[in-house]
């Protein structure tokens, strides 16, 4: 099963990923020296901004490295809303700003700007971008037969660029193997403070981890002439959306006249959590938010798009498309995502007990005062190193230490709020 001259690669899904997907087959195929046509399949009008995106749309390093050297793109500065100059990381009683270092610039764009532009450079490279919903799909052991609301599309391989829309998840579900990853729900709400408002709260990431029942973590991130709030959960929904804004620690970030107010709109999405099951297979693979390659509170979702977009693109053009080759070549390139899981689901499972049982104030507590662990912090945060390196860097027999008599000490002291209290009136 192998790209031969003429053979036509359907890619679903003209984002990040799928842009970055096409023109590198396109790039590698002109090396190897075949032609091949690349169909970009994407109902939205990405130039029209009338699609919200559920992406909060942070670039974080090392993207443009990888534009540069793997794409051969700059990004355009007129895309950029801010620079990003930090985190700042809440609980329900303390914040604490991240101290760390990043290797290159994180900033903010608006996703259907940047969106087009990816594709327009697929356009450019020779992808020919048809807009239309993927409506079925046939995988036979000779090529693959997309429907769409349009044409059929006949190709040798589809690479699924579709993010978690649930339609087309079922559309392969029931056309291949492909099982959707588990995934939290998502809330986005946008709010416009006004230019003094903005200035004043600067370009700082405010991350939350709140002990709200529903509720993993929320975000509140600037973006240009407005602040993206976003909340994360298996229940989330726009009442516990709400609960979120009313709390003390967010109040602190919005204008006062928004305070009581309810956002214009809300937008609902979904944030995978672990990989797709079968996320390749005979002719077929899946990339991004698609293939669930996604790393717990990081995010990096337009960075883990493009990547794994290259990835799959490499291993058609030099390997072929068979589930073979898609183990042995593109799987191992995703290793530093994948082998990466294991310690994220860690770091999301002690993280979710913090929150729940009320003792996140403390690690903030204790991150003020350790550089290890303010390190680990940031880059849990920022997503600067892999959970696996940050697991490693800051387990100590002092740090240890260090929780144990926190956590013994927290716990003493729950107990004894729930101690009834003694009368200490005389006896009559």
């Amino acid at each position: 099963m192998f790209i031969n001259d003429g053979d036509t690669v359907c890619v679903v899904g003209g984002g990040p990923g799928g842009s970055a997907c096409a023109m590198t087959l396109l790039r590698e195929a002109r090396r190897l020296g075949r032609k091949i046509n690349v169909v970009l399949l994407e109902h939205k009008h990405f130039v029209e901004h009338r699609h919200y995106n559920q992406c909060i749309g942070v670039l974080s390093p090392p993207f443009e490295s990888v534009l540069k050297n793997e794409l051969d793109l700059t990004l355009p500065e007129n895309l950029v809303l801010n620079e990003i100059e930090g985190y700042r990381l809440h609980s329900d009683l303390l914040s604490l700003d991240l101290i760390g270092e990043e290797s290159g610039r994180s900033v903010s764009v608006a996703r259907s700007k940047f969106d087009a532009f990816m594709l327009e450079e697929a356009q450019k490279a020779g992808a020919q971008v048809v807009h239309n919903r993927m409506t079925s799909i046939e995988v036979n052991p000779d090529g693959v037969l997309v429907y769409s609301e349009g044409e059929n599309i006949k190709s040798a391989v589809v690479v699924g660029a579709f993010g978690l829309d649930d339609g087309t998840c079922r559309i392969f579900e029931q056309g291949t193997p492909y099982r959707q990853p588990d995934f939290l729900n998502t809330v986005i709400a946008r709010l416009y403070p006004g230019k003094e408002f903005m200035q004043s709260m600067g370009f700082i990431v405010h991350a939350f981890l709140l002990s709200h029942p529903g509720l993993e973590f929320g975000a509140i991130t600037p973006k240009g002439d407005h602040i993206s709030i976003n909340i994360a959960g298996r229940r989330v929904s726009s009442s516990v959306m709400m609960e979120f804004l009313r709390s003390v620690p967010v109040q602190r970030f919005l204008p006062p006249h928004q305070r009581r107010e309810k956002p214009l709109n809300y937008f609902k999405g979904r944030f995978p959590i672990a990989p797709a099951s079968n996320l390749f297979g005979d002719r077929y693979v899946m990339i991004g938010d698609s293939a669930g390659l996604m790393r717990p509170f990081k995010g990096k979702g337009i960075n883990t798009a493009i990547n794994t977009g290259i990835y799959s693109a490499r291993s058609i053009m030099r390997y072929g498309v068979s589930k073979k080759a898609f183990a042995e070549n593109f799987y191992q390139d995703c290793r530093e995502l994948t082998e990466d899981l294991p310690y994220g689901r860690v770091v999301r499972v002690l993280t979710n007990m913090a929150t729940r049982f009320k003792f996140m104030d403390h690690m903030i507590a204790v991150a003020a005062e350790r550089p290890d662990f303010m390190k680990a912090m940031f880059s849990s945060v920022s997503g600067h190193d892999p959970y696996k390196k940050i697991i490693m860097e800051s387990a100590s027999l002092p740090l240890a230490f260090t929780f144990a008599q926190k956590i013994l000490g927290h716990f003493l002291l729950r107990q004894e709020a729930h101690l009834p209290v003694k009368s200490t009136s005389p006896a009559m």
